[in-house]
């Protein structure tokens, strides 16, 4: 059960304002398994076909890749269905 499920999951919603003055919500998860070795490693991927589902995936994911490579950390992902594609630095940042 330790490696099935995670042991946090954080689901939150970001709203930000597009450069038209249109307020734009998307929604950020971050998945965290196994810190019985030590901190959670895991990246960040913005797409928008982002879910939960695919972050557990790919953090479990980062577990195995962890311990393969011998680091002393447990695995994690974060992400958004945010799409940095076609957007303005203003709307990134």
């Amino acid at each position: 059960k330790r490696l099935v499920e995670p042991e946090r999951v954080i689901i939150f919603r970001v709203p930000w304002r597009d450069d038209k003055g249109n307020i734009q919500v998307n929604r950020g998860f971050r998945v965290q398994f196994n810190s019985a070795l030590g901190p959670y490693k895991g990246g960040l991927r913005f797409h928008p076909t982002v879910n939960l589902g695919i972050l557990k995936f790919l953090g479990f994911e980062q577990i195995l890749k962890n311990s393969l490579t011998t680091l002393p950390m447990g695995g994690g992902k974060g992400g958004s269905d945010f799409d940095p594609k076609g957007k303005t630095d203003s709307e990134v940042m």
